[in-house]
This record gives C-alpha cells, sequence and structure tokens, in this order.
C-alpha cells in the first residue's frame, strides 16, 4: 500500500457511510469511522473496552489499531462539523484543522461531495427528524461485518409519521448554506496547506459502486480488483417519494419567490 492512514472527509448525506462501508468491504481499507466525532466516542470507548475517562492518546492507539486491515491500512471518516468541535475540546484556537495535522499526520484524504446540495439538505432534514441515518436490507439488528458503528442497532425512532411533515423553506436552505460553507472549509483545508485530496462525487458512487471505489484503491496504493468481487451495496437508498414530494415543494417556493423579486425589481 502507498498510503498507511487516509481520512474520508465529509459533510452529512454526501454518501460517506456509503463509500465507507463499500472501502471496508474490500478487506484491504481499513475501518473508516466516525471514531472522532464527539456524539459517537462514549459509544466507541464502550465498545473497543476503554474506560470513558482514558486519555487522548490512549483513545487514538485504540481507534487506530481497530481501524486498520491486516495490510496495516487506517481509515477514518469525519465531518467538518464534528473537527470543529474537536478542535474546541482539544483546546485549540483559530484554524480547526491544526487538529487534524495533530491527529494524522501523515495521512492523505479522500473528499465526497453531493452536487445536489438540495437533495443533501432534505436528506439532512430527514435523517434529524426520523433519527434514521442509514438503512441496511433486512433486520437493522443484524452484526455486521462492516464496523462497530454500523454494526449497532439503529432502529430510529420508527413512530415518525412523515405524511404529515414538511420542512420549511427557510429551514432548507440554512441547511443548504451550511453545508455549503463546511464544504469550502474543506476546500480550504487543502488549499492552505498544498494538500493532495481525491474527490469522490455521491452521484457516480451510486451510479458505479464498484467502479468508485477501485478509483479510491487505486489512490491508496491498493489492488483496484479487489473492488470487482465487492457485493452489492450495504446500505440501501433512503431517499423515496417524501423526499420527492418536499422537494418539489421547495423548488416551488424558490420559483415563486424568485418571481417576486423579478417583479418587484424589474429590468
Amino acid at each position: 500500500m502507498g498510503h498507511a492512514t487516509y481520512v474520508i472527509v465529509a459533510t452529512p448525506r454526501s454518501g460517506s457511510s456509503l463509500l465507507a462501508a463499500g472501502l471496508v468491504a474490500t478487506g484491504v481499507a481499513g475501518r473508516p469511522e466516525e471514531y472522532f466525532a464527539p456524539d459517537h466516542m462514549g459509544p466507541y470507548k464502550e465498545d473497543l473496552k476503554l474506560p470513558m475517562d482514558c486519555s487522548w492518546p490512549q483513545y487514538r492507539a485504540k481507534v487506530m489499531a481497530f481501524a486498520a486491515t491486516k495490510n496495516g491500512v487506517r481509515g477514518v471518516k469525519i465531518h467538518w462539523r464534528h473537527v470543529v468541535l474537536l478542535a474546541r475540546a482539544l483546546g485549540f484556537r483559530g484554524d480547526p484543522g491544526v487538529v487534524l495535522e495533530m491527529l494524522f499526520p501523515t495521512a492523505v484524504f479522500v473528499n465526497i461531495v453531493r452536487a445536489d446540495r438540495r437533495a443533501q439538505a432534505i436528506s439532512l432534514f430527514r435523517a434529524e427528524t426520523t433519527g434514521q441515518w442509514f438503512r441496511s436490507p433486512g433486520s437493522s439488528t443484524n452484526v455486521r461485518p462492516w464496523g462497530l458503528y454500523l454494526a449497532r442497532p439503529t432502529l430510529g425512532r420508527a413512530a415518525v409519521d412523515l405524511s404529515g411533515v414538511a420542512p420549511t423553506y427557510e429551514q432548507i436552505i440554512g441547511m443548504q448554506r451550511s453545508l455549503d460553507s463546511e464544504q469550502a472549509a474543506w476546500s480550504n483545508f487543502f488549499s492552505t496547506r498544498r494538500l493532495r485530496a481525491l474527490t469522490v462525487r455521491y452521484e457516480e458512487l451510486d451510479a458505479n459502486y464498484r467502479g468508485e471505489i477501485a478509483q479510491v484503491l487505486q489512490f491508496l496504493g491498493a489492488d483496484p480488483a479487489h473492488a470487482a468481487r465487492l457485493p452489492k451495496p450495504p446500505l440501501e437508498r433512503q431517499s423515496d417519494d417524501i423526499n420527492e414530494q418536499w422537494r418539489r415543494l421547495i423548488d416551488q417556493q424558490d420559483r415563486y419567490r424568485e418571481s417576486a423579486t423579478t417583479d418587484a425589481f424589474p429590468e
């Protein structure tokens, strides 16, 4: 392998879990999970048999050992919002990206992005509303082989009836802007440090799952042939007619507001 440590950097609902699960399934690309997301660290400590008051060096050492496959490759996944929280927790001031340099000084980066930011924002609204962040075929209580986080039962809040729920225009636009800002922060992180990062696009990963996984393996210095033997993606698409209905609503309001602005300020 050309690179022993890599970090999948993303924004929420960009397809990062789909990418991570695919890389885990190859058996040669580590186990990239959100080990350093503040909300997940308690459960990870429990899963990895660590005391809740363990030191940062202890936690990092245990995580990086678990995150490695037998060939020594280690994978981690993180969102920019978690970088900001992590930097604060560790006492860093100023540029939050410094915390990544401390934790992963020799890492390379794989940045997954989603071109349709509105669809991403709607997906984020739905995940936050239901508590269901991913869905797998079959029972959600089955133990799965691709990592601790995805192996945990995630039943969500099944009682939520989405038929009577709809996001407001302001909510979705606010989420879009937040996602734009987070992706811009990643771009700035790479450009200011002159770092090379591989960009993976969610839409292409969805359309050509094995091909995109093969591209990442090649970037990491692994044999891309491992991707050809992958089974079907372990995560199911969650978008459905409810997402489409919400999208039509938001797009309709967008056109109405644009029309109202044009009428108010004619050329």
